[in-house]
């Protein structure tokens, strides 16, 4: 498994676009949160966040796979904003090799966090797998609460 992570190029937008909303379609369905949700972004949205964020492109073996922003809150501290991944590369145990390497990319960070959907039981799981701890929640929409998480270093 030859996966890296890469600062985005504005070229690889469309295809990162296109796994992003296929990766969270099922969320979509679910919360019918059509605000907020990663579904309906649009390109020129994504782009911003480019400029403005930590954006990675994931690769396996020479093809992009997903993609990570991240937020740089100051003194060492970092918040995962979004990580997606194709769904056929899912449950393949790339996710885990992946916040390893974003994990490395910032080797002085003392704290992360992040926030993922109540339902998802499978992103707990994964996430507390990788030494995240539940600290609170925050409803979004009637249908959609989000989970509170931070790792310490």
């Amino acid at each position: 498994m030859d996966s890296k992570i890469m600062r985005t190029h504005v070229n690889e937008l469309p295809k990162l676009l296109e796994i992003q909303k296929e990766s969270f379609a099922e969320e979509l369905k679910r919360y019918n949160d059509q605000d907020s949700s990663p579904v309906n972004e649009p390109m020129e949205r994504l782009l911003r966040k480019t400029q403005v964020f930590l954006h990675y492109t994931i690769w396996l073996n020479g093809e992009i796979i997903g993609g990570i922003y991240i937020r740089d809150l100051n003194n060492n501290r970092y918040r995962l904003n979004r990580i997606f991944i194709s769904n056929n590369q899912q449950n393949k145990g790339y996710g885990t090799r992946i916040m390893e390497l974003i994990e490395s990319e910032f080797p002085l960070a003392k704290e992360w966090s992040l926030d993922t959907p109540h339902l998802n039981t499978r992103n707990h799981h994964f996430y507390e797998k990788l030494g995240y701890k539940k600290i609170s929640e925050h409803q979004v929409t009637d249908t959609l609460t989000l989970f509170d998480y931070v790792k310490k270093k």
